[in-house]
């Protein structure tokens, strides 16, 4: 048994509607036909070569993706280009690509609210929301701790063997704000209401603006704050898998490209 890919995406849009991606944003079906027939579902962070090979050797019907691998209009598609050589493959074998990236972000139950559980957030706002009361990145409580035990919290529950820290490691804290992936915009806005902020990719003159701000950063990675997502959609989705027969499996292969020595 199988389930067309566009019966498929009504289920994830359940998750995290499309409309919710942001405005540079590029999420929906990239590759692929809606009318294809899924029964087998590779979920991966980014839709790597490494991954895409995965998916071909696990004979999977189609990828669904965090990272969108197409973000701006193509002029050409050939072989020989990084990009075109992915899209390729994925034609050549049958598999469709399927990304929510913001929307994801934003959505609640989506990356942001994740993070926050796994790390015990409570009383979750949603940082800078729009009219609709949307928006990327979470502001929660919790009990009183230093930044080096929320540190050690960190690198357990997200299993990392290393983090980047801005500020006093014995500083205590108590209201913290985070945003999975990269979310330094958010910055001035997180100063005024948070005493930590956690998230990934942060930048040299980004983490000297924080420190005059006064303001705790926890770098945790862009690969670390949002790999913990692939469970959660598997989850999300053994209902409607179990239903229709279709598997889903979680990518094996860690695309972080960063390595610690």
């Amino acid at each position: 048994m199988s389930v067309k890919v566009e019966e498929l995406i009504k289920e994830l849009n359940n998750l995290a509607p499309e409309d919710l991606a942001m405005d540079w944003d590029n999420v929906g079906l990239q590759v692929g036909s809606l009318n294809s027939s899924v029964s087998k579902v590779l979920l991966a962070l980014d839709a790597s070569p490494m991954v895409i090979k995965e998916a071909i050797e696990e004979e999977v019907d189609m990828i669904i993706t965090h990272h969108p691998m197409i973000f701006s209009s193509l002029k050409t598609i050939t072989e020989d280009s990084l990009l075109g050589n992915r899209i390729y493959k994925l034609i050549r074998n049958n598999i469709s690509l399927y990304v929510m990236h913001t929307n994801f972000d934003a959505a609640f139950g989506g990356t942001n609210d994740i993070l926050a559980n796994k790390i015990g957030l409570y009383d979750l706002k949603v940082i800078n929301p729009d009219e609709n009361g949307i928006g990327i990145g979470r502001i929660g409580n919790i009990k009183e701790t230093s930044i080096k035990n929320l540190a050690s919290i960190i690198k357990e529950k997200l299993g990392l063997s290393n983090i980047r820290i801005i500020g006093n490691l014995d500083r205590k804290v108590s209201k913290v704000a985070i945003c999975t992936g990269s979310g330094m915009s958010f910055i001035d806005h997180v100063a005024k209401e948070a005493d930590v902020f956690i998230t990934g990719d942060v930048k040299f003159h980004d983490a000297q603006r924080a420190r005059d701000l006064g303001l705790t950063v926890i770098d945790a990675g862009h690969y670390g704050t949002e790999n913990i997502a692939m469970p959660n959609i598997k989850s999300y989705m053994k209902g409607f898998a179990k239903e229709n027969n279709i598997e889903i499996v979680i990518s094996k292969i860690n695309d972080d490209p960063f390595i610690t020595i």
